[in-house]
This record gives C-alpha cells, sequence and structure tokens, in this order.
C-alpha cells in the first residue's frame, strides 16, 4: 500500500520520504527500516526505500515501501479507508467538496530544533511535541505541503508535471502571491535567451568548478537580456556556494558530495537556485555578469541529468 507519511521510530514524528533522506543526510536518523503506519494503534511496518542512496536518482526517488514479513494493517487503520476512497470505493465527504487546495508553501528558514528528535515518554510513548495520527488518511496523502529546500521541491514538481496538473498545483513562498508549479520554474534554456527577472526557480543544464574557497556552478545557456535589461554581449549565468558557508549546513554531506562529485568528474548536472539574477559589473573593465546571489544553502539543488527523462508531460512518450 503507497503511503507519504510514515511514524519515524528515530525521530519520533510523522514525517514524509523527503524530510526521512534529509534527516538520513543529516545524521539524525540511521535506519531505513525504522518506520511504521502513522496510524495509531496500526501495526503494519514501512521502508524508507533510496533513503540512503548517496546520490538522489530521480527514477528512484525516496519513497516508503509496506515491509513483508510484518503484521499488516489493523482492520479500522485510516490508512486503508483512504486507499479505498482514493480507488473510488468510499464516500464522497467534504474533502471531496473542499474545493480548490491550499498552496504548497517554501519556507525560507528553517524552525528552531528542525533535526533535532522529538521526546518520548517513559515506556516509549510519544511526548507532546512527538506527531502520530489518530485517524484519518494514515499517511496516505501528505498534509505536510510546507518544505524547507529546493531538493523538495523539485520532487514535488516533477510529480505535479508527470501528472498533468502542474498548471493547476500551486506554490507559495513568504509573502509571495501563490503561482503554480509551472509558473515558479523557470527554465535557462538556448531557446529562450530572456529570464523574467523575477524570483523563481531558475534550472538547467550546468558544469561545475572547485576553486579555492567555493564551488562555482555555471549553466551552459547563455542569456541576453534580463527582463527588459539587455546586456552588452550574452552571459551565462552563474551560482557561487562558498566554503564558508557549506561548513554550518546541515545537508552539507550531501550537496558537498554533489558539487566535488561533478566538479571532478566534468560531467554535465541540473542545477536548480531559488532567487533572482542579478546583473553584476566586473572590478575592471566595460564587462557585465549575470548571478544568482545565494540566500541560504537550502535554495540550490544540483540533480542528475537524468532527470530529464522524468520531465515528459502525460502523452509525451
Amino acid at each position: 500500500m503507497r503511503t507519504e507519511l510514515a511514524y519515524s521510530e528515530e525521530f519520533n514524528e510523522e514525517i514524509n520520504a523527503e524530510r526521512a533522506y534529509e534527516l538520513y543526510w543529516a545524521e539524525v536518523i540511521f535506519d531505513k527500516r525504522a518506520f511504521r503506519c502513522a496510524h495509531e494503534g496500526c501495526p503494519a511496518r514501512y521502508t524508507c526505500a533510496n533513503m540512503d542512496k548517496p546520490e538522489l536518482l530521480l527514477k528512484q526517488q525516496p519513497h516508503f515501501r509496506e515491509q513483508q514479513g510484518h503484521e499488516v494493517h489493523a482492520a479500522d487503520c485510516g490508512a486503508l479507508a483512504a486507499q479505498k476512497e482514493l480507488r473510488g470505493g468510499g464516500t464522497s465527504g467534504p474533502r471531496a467538496e473542499a474545493g480548490t487546495p491550499a498552496p504548497d508553501r517554501l519556507l525560507l528558514k528553517r524552525p528552531a530544533g528542525h533535526f533535532t528528535p522529538k521526546q518520548t515518554l517513559p515506556g516509549g510513548a510519544v511526548g507532546t511535541s512527538g506527531t502520530r495520527s489518530a485517524g484519518g488518511e494514515g499517511g496516505v496523502r501528505s498534509r505536510s505541503t510546507a518544505f524547507y529546500s529546493v531538493r523538495s521541491l523539485v520532487s514535488r514538481w516533477l510529480k505535479a508535471r508527470r501528472a498533468g496538473t502542474d498548471e493547476e498545483q500551486t506554490l507559495q513562498v513568504g509573502a509571495q502571491e501563490a503561482l503554480s508549479y509551472k509558473e515558479m520554474f523557470e527554465c535557462i534554456f538556448y531557446k529562450h535567451r530572456q529570464l523574467s527577472g523575477c524570483t523563481r526557480v531558475y534550472w538547467g543544464t550546468a558544469t561545475i568548478t572547485e576553486e579555492a574557497k567555493a564551488y562555482r556552478i555555471k549553466f551552459s545557456s547563455a542569456v541576453q537580456s534580463i527582463a527588459d535589461t539587455p546586456l552588452k554581449e550574452q552571459r551565462r549565468p552563474t551560482v557561487t556556494i562558498w566554503k564558508d558557508d557549506l561548513k554550518t549546513f546541515e545537508m552539507r554531506a550531501m550537496l558537498e558530495k554533489r558539487l566535488l562529485n561533478y566538479a571532478q568528474s566534468g560531467k554535465d548536472c541540473v542545477a536548480f537556485v531559488y532567487g533572482e539574477p542579478e546583473i553584476k559589473a566586473a572590478k575592471a573593465g566595460d564587462v557585465t555578469f549575470v548571478n544568482f546571489a545565494v540566500r541560504s544553502m537550502d535554495l540550490v539543488s544540483i540533480e542528475s541529468t537524468s532527470i530529464y527523462d522524468l520531465l515528459r508531460r502525460p502523452g509525451e512518450g
């Protein structure tokens, strides 16, 4: 049975697979089999497949898989009822009439204690800081639509694009007006030489080089203008990841591994960065550059070029 939420026995909270992946690479949780059904009292167990993969292969994204050889779901498990409804066997209720769902949210700062396991009471019961469903969906659908990283947004965007719903599903960042996922993700592509200049998730094929104090990400396609401002010459946008900033980043192990891997191999990657492009003047001479200032390491994601295989919309083959 598929599920988007499972209860982490190490973190003492319901989490989705993307969050489990982050916690693993932040060295907070360690056992991919230490998950159970999010419905209170249900003995079914889950494995977070691919949680421990050093590279996020998007054809095999982290996901929860029911463990074989363990007890099945309880007869009154909310996950069973929700699964029946999803298959058309349940009665329509308020959820079906609720209208347009609220937009997903990208939070630009993680709350205090985001990587701290929740406390448990004597005997293993979950304390007030830990959560587990008492009923309802039991984890079939994720009720958590708040994300803290572009990497998680990329996963959400891919699912929406492949389902053909990226024009309907929306995302809100801070006080910014909600946009569809299709509007939020702007590709840097050789057939599209002009960037909107708006605050978006910009993405495209890129290369990475390592310098003494930084990693330099350079998009492969050059741009001619930013909004209505033309450049004197076409420029390839760049992103600079300072090594000093990486030192204090909780997800350093995963991001630095990817940066180093592509820098050493010279292979193309696909880079995603949330922000807005800036036109910068060189210190000497009449030269300008296009750069993305990175406010947080969470706002950058480096993926394999195999992601292009997953960009096809329904009916595109």
